[in-house]
Order: structure tokens, then C-alpha cells, then sequence
């Protein structure tokens, strides 16, 4: 057994392995289609699928949630399980991981938490679940890195456990409920599966796997699309701009092609095949090979390709496939690209390039390139403005669990935050960021409470706070009162979200030198794209003599006034609001200790009001403040 246990120790798995037998691999799936026939769709509050070579499975429900399917262990034989996960969303106290021996009467499951900790349990059919491991801290999780690797191991009777090929736990081998094995969520999760291997039997598991490292392995984990009007050549992309593959529409698609593999990929080809015959969709690249020349072990190329829908394309999905290959070899790999019609899709003016997923074991190459952001988003100021004694809340809710879309809301606050670094001179440390799912009620009361993340790091006097928000916001109809709505409160119910009052209250209370919020949200009752939040709304506004504002030097600079609502700006990706917020900061920033905060909202102000109604809108932004003559950044 110890020897057993010493050679299983120095295996490593460094993506889908290659063994040097056939015989004993279960499962070997790297998500490049549904072979293993996983369950993908919809449901209340679970939504999975199979896109650009992962399993993404997402669970906004209250408890837990698990996506399986039927493995041949054998019991009485050794086996490996093991699977890669990356975090792409959720509270940061919930956990994700694998089950295992799933059946009608219970299943097993190995549970990690950005935070930092494990466990493992045994939860059995009209049983309290038992904890195997209770909640312990493990050095070994990526707590910074949104991706981890789990490893079940079966060795005679006992099982060990291992996270990024680190061992942490081991425990004596129970009998299995059955042979399911997959993967499990709590509350409020996105996660993504990079692949899934199962193999078994003696003679397999303690085999020291073979990685083929004379074989490239290319990618597309990166793809965006561009749906907006091309006035220089309407062939290439044509649309509203929403980043929604609407019928009647251009599309142009930009997918990057990463090559993961520790050789360079030599002369490579690519084809676009579409798996559909329907005259209404009209693709003129279908029998073009894209030449991408050679892709050096971590760098990529891009491909790029459009296609158009009629009025009359009936089907949810637009089936898509890359093939890649290296022209003078057998190397060759199929994958899908996951596009669907009517839905939210990344825009190329939205791809985080610096976030892209890279091997580790390779030299990954970032991909540095940016394409037709806003000219607010580029040459972002730095200046020698010292933020030090500056605390900034920066928050962007784009997606609601019970409300409407903020259009480009997480945008908003991802390119504030950048300014928030560069131009106010904020050191990162000193920025609390949060968008979407993340942004829950929790977490606002975390932020704004009498002992919460202001208040413990404000000095009296001396730090200066600026806030920055980008959501929903609503009004209470029998008080007449505005709230603001984080992710997880539905604003029919706008009294359970956060108060103005209670924001202003708080802020008030940190006695700091000065406070500045920034609103690019409206109150009401309805949203960016004029949907209604709230049957019956009526508009509700904020009022100057709010007892809860009484802060000397705070400012607050909101998107709109009165029954209006705050638009959103599609030609520049940003609410109508932030968008001249970013501009007047990025023309002013080397002057944001002198010009007044009057000065610097009537600039704005002009701007919204002339922009709005260029797109037949009605907006006009409002400034409060107990002083309105201080600069906008004191130090």
C-alpha cells in the first residue's frame, strides 16, 4: 500500500492526459461537444452548457445543484477522478466541486471556496449530511486565481484527495450509492469545467500519465461578436448594437486561437463549417479556409468571419463550428462556438483581453489587443494625484436576478475603476469593486454599515470617499422613497434594497474630509432600455434636504432628474451619464484639484442633455451638495 500511494504521489496532470494504455479510461472529456451527453438548459434557477471547450454550469437558486451522468466504476477496483474549475461568478463564501457515487440514496462530494477552504461529505437519502472532512483551510487553493484542479483517488480502501496536485486529506473508502459523477454548486455559483477525466482499475491509476508535448493543442476560449452599424462597409457588421444576435442582422465574429500546447502550431488552417440548411441564414465564408500561419507554443491569432439572419430564422441556436488543423500534419481538432440567437452576448468592445485563461505550463502570451473601444476607455490619464487617504466603492450591476438588464452597467464600472486607479491616484488596495451577482444586499451592508468596510478604514477628517454606482434603482410608491437595488432584490420590493437615505447616512457619518458619489442610476421605475421595474411607479426625487445628508463636502452627481429615466449610450458601450462623467474626467484630469464640483457637473450636465436628445430622450442630470464650490478631488 505505501508503495502503491509513493507512485500515485508523483503523478501530475497537466490538462486531458494522454495514458500509456488504452484500457481503464472512463471518461476522457474536454467539452469540445456533448459527447457524454451532459444535461444542457434551462431551468428557474440552474442554466448549463457546453461553450468554446468548457462545461459552463450556473445555479442562482437558494441551496445546491448538481449536473451528473452515468461512469462505469467498478467499486472493487482503483480509480481517478479528477476535473479543472474555474470560478466565473458568486459570493465569495459559497462552494463548488465534484460528486461522486451518486445514486438514488446519496452521493459523496469534494467542496472548495474562494476563500480558501475544503470539505467533504456524505449525504445520504432521509440523513442529515455528514461531514468527512468539516470545513478545513488549505494553502493549496488559488484563493487570487479563479481556477482550481480536484482529484479524487481510490487506492485498495482508501481514498485520497488532492487540489492542484497537492495531497490535503485522506479517508478510508465507503461504499458507493451509485455510479454518477459530476459536478455540484451552491448558492448563487457560475462555474466552468475545463474537462473531466475518469479511469479505473488497478493497473491504470498508478500509471504516471504520458503528456504528448509534440503536439500542439489550440483553443478558442476567447470569441466576442460585433453587431453595431459599420458605416465604412455594411458587408462586415450591421445592427442595433446591443450585443444580442437579433434576425435582420450583420454579425461579425472575433474568435482568438490560443495555442495551449508547449510546441509551436505550424501552418495552421482553419474552417468555419455552419450545421444547419436553412436559406435563412446566410453564411458567405462557408467554404473559405482561413490561413493563420504558424501559433508559437502560448500566442494566438485571431479569426474573424460574419454572417447574416433573416426575420424569419426560427432556431435558438446558431450552430457554429471551428475546425483547426495544422496543414502538413495529423493534428486536427473540432470545436463549437456556442453562438446563440436573443441572447446577451460578449461584445468585442467588451472582451477583458487581460483576463484571458492561460496554461501555466506554456509561456502564455497576453493578449494585449484592444478593439473599438470607446475613446473613453483609451488613454485613461495619470496623473500625480496622491489617493492614498482616498477610499473608493466601485459598483456595476449589469445582470439582475429578478429585474431587467442594466445595458453596459458592468462596463461603466470597470472602466470608473481603471480611473478610480489612474487618475485619482487610488492604490488598489483602497478600492472595494464589485459587479453583478457579486453585488448582493449582503454585500452593500458589508460596505455601508456602522462597523463595516468604510467605517473601519475612514479617518475623521482626513480620507476622502468616493462612491461610484451603476444599477437599478426604484422607488418605494407609498413613501416616496429611492433605493438602490443590488443584484439579488427584486424591485417590486424596493424597500428591501438599499435606501438612499440609509447610503447617505452612512457616509455622513464617516465625518470625512469629503465625499463624492457618483449615480448612474434612475428612480423611476424603469430601466435602461425603458422597461418597466415596477407596475404603477411613479417617479421619486431625491431630495437636497435629506436629513441623512449632512456630510460638508459631500457631493452627489446623479444621471437624471425628476420622472426621467437614465439612458443607456450603445454608439460608446456606457450609460449616456458615465460615458461624459469618463470624458469630462479624462479632458479635466489634470485640473481635478481646482475645478469645482459646480463647474465639473455643469460640463456634464450639458453634454447628457444635448446627447439624450440626439436619441429622442430626456435626461437631465442633478447635483447635490452642501458645497458645491469645492474642487472635485481633495488632498
Amino acid at each position: 500500500m505505501k508503495n502503491s500511494l509513493l507512485v500515485f504521489l508523483i503523478i501530475v496532470t497537466t490538462s486531458i492526459s494522454v495514458f500509456s494504455q488504452e484500457k481503464g479510461v472512463l471518461v476522457e472529456d474536454n467539452f469540445s461537444s456533448n459527447a457524454y451527453k451532459w444535461w444542457v438548459g434551462r431551468s428557474p434557477v440552474a442554466k448549463c452548457e457546453i461553450a468554446h471547450g468548457e462545461y459552463i454550469l450556473s445555479y442562482r437558486g437558494e441551496k445546491s445543484w448538481s449536473s451528473n451522468i452515468e461512469v462505469d466504476i467498478d467499486p472493487d477496483e482503483d480509480f481517478v477522478i479528477e476535473s479543472k474549475l474555474s470560478r466565473l461568478s458568486g459570493t465569495d463564501e459559497n462552494g463548488y466541486g465534484i460528486t461522486w457515487g451518486k445514486g438514488k440514496n446519496g452521493y459523496y462530494n469534494f467542496i472548495i471556496t474562494p476563500k480558501g477552504k475544503f470539505y467533504i461529505r456524505k449525504v445520504e437519502r432521509g440523513k442529515k449530511g455528514k461531514y468527512l472532512i468539516n470545513w478545513k483551510k488549505s494553502p493549496y487553493i488559488n484563493e487570487n486565481s479563479i481556477t482550481n484542479k480536484l482529484r479524487v483517488q481510490k487506492i485498495a480502501n482508501e481514498l485520497s484527495f488532492f487540489i492542484n496536485d497537492k495531497f490535503v486529506a485522506r479517508l478510508p473508502f465507503e461504499p458507493l450509492f451509485g455510479n454518477q459523477v459530476g459536478f455540484m454548486l451552491y448558492q448563487q455559483q457560475e462555474v466552468a469545467a475545463e474537462y473531466l477525466i475518469v479511469y479505473g482499475g488497478s493497473d491504470k491509476v498508478v500509471t504516471k500519465p504520458v503528456v504528448n508535448e509534440n503536439n500542439p493543442d489550440l483553443k478558442i476560449l476567447q470569441l466576442a461578436i460585433k453587431d453595431n452599424e459599420d458605416i465604412e462597409n455594411l458587408s462586415t457588421s450591421y445592427g442595433n448594437g446591443n450585443s444580442i444576435i437579433e434576425p435582420g442582422e450583420s454579425i461579425e465574429v472575433t474568435a482568438f486561437v490560443q495555442n495551449f500546447g508547449h510546441v509551436t502550431a505550424k501552418n495552421v488552417e482553419a474552417k468555419v463549417l455552419l450545421d444547419i440548411e436553412d436559406r435563412n441564414i446566410s453564411f458567405p465564408d462557408e467554404y473559405k479556409t482561413f490561413e493563420l500561419g504558424d501559433i508559437a507554443s502560448g500566442d494566438y491569432k485571431k479569426l474573424q468571419f460574419f454572417f447574416f439572419t433573416s426575420r424569419r430564422y426560427g432556431s435558438d441556436d446558431i450552430p457554429f463550428k471551428v475546425v483547426l488543423k495544422e496543414k502538413n500534419s495529423a493534428y486536427k481538432k473540432e470545436q463549437d462556438l456556442g453562438l446563440k440567437m436573443n441572447e446577451r452576448t460578449t461584445n468585442i468592445v467588451d472582451v477583458d483581453l487581460s483576463q484571458l485563461k492561460v496554461n501555466k505550463d506554456a509561456e502564455m502570451k497576453q493578449i494585449t489587443e484592444v478593439i473599438e473601444l470607446a475613446d473613453v476607455d483609451k488613454n485613461i490619464p495619470v496623473t500625480n494625484f496622491n489617493g492614498e487617504n482616498t477610499l473608493a466603492v466601485v459598483i456595476g450591476i449589469e445582470d439582475y436576478k429578478y429585474a431587467p438588464q442594466v445595458d453596459y452597467a458592468k462596463r461603466d464600472a470597470q472602466v470608473f475603476y481603471k480611473y478610480a486607479l489612474s487618475t485619482f491616484g487610488i492604490p488598489k488596495q483602497n478600492i472595494y469593486f464589485l459587479s453583478n451577482s457579486e453585488a448582493t444586499l449582503g454585500e452593500f451592508n458589508k460596505i455601508f454599515s456602522k462597523d463595516g468596510w468604510l467605517s473601519r478604514r475612514a479617518v475623521q477628517d482626513e480620507s476622502n470617499i468616493v462612491v461610484f454606482y451603476a444599477g437599478h434603482g426604484a422607488p418605494d410608491i407609498k413613501s416616496k422613497s429611492a433605493y438602490l437595488i443590488p443584484y439579488d432584490i427584486d424591485p417590486n420590493y424596493a424597500k428591501t434594497g438599499f435606501s438612499l437615505d440609509n447610503l447617505y447616512s452612512s457616509l455622513s457619518s464617516l465625518n470625512a474630509k469629503s465625499v463624492t458619489v457618483y449615480l448612474d442610476a434612475c428612480f423611476s421605475g424603469k430601466s435602461r432600455d425603458e422597461k418597466m421595474l415596477i407596475a404603477g411607479a411613479r417617479s421619486v426625487i431625491i431630495k437636497t434636504e435629506s436629513s441623512a445628508f449632512s456630510a460638508k463636502n459631500m457631493a452627489v452627481l446623479a444621471a437624471s432628474s425628476n420622472e426621467e429615466y437614465s439612458a443607456a449610450y450603445p454608439e460608446k458601450y456606457h450609460g449616456i451619464f458615465t460615458y461624459y462623467l469618463l470624458k469630462a474626467l479624462q479632458q479635466n484630469a489634470n485640473s481635478l484639484g481646482k475645478i469645482s464640483v459646480s463647474d465639473f457637473y455643469e460640463g456634464i450636465k450639458k453634454e447628457v442633455e444635448k446627447r439624450a436628445g440626439y436619441l429622442d430622450k430626456e435626461q437631465t442630470p442633478s447635483l447635490i451638495g452642501n458645497n458645491k464650490d469645492r474642487a472635485v478631488i481633495i488632498y
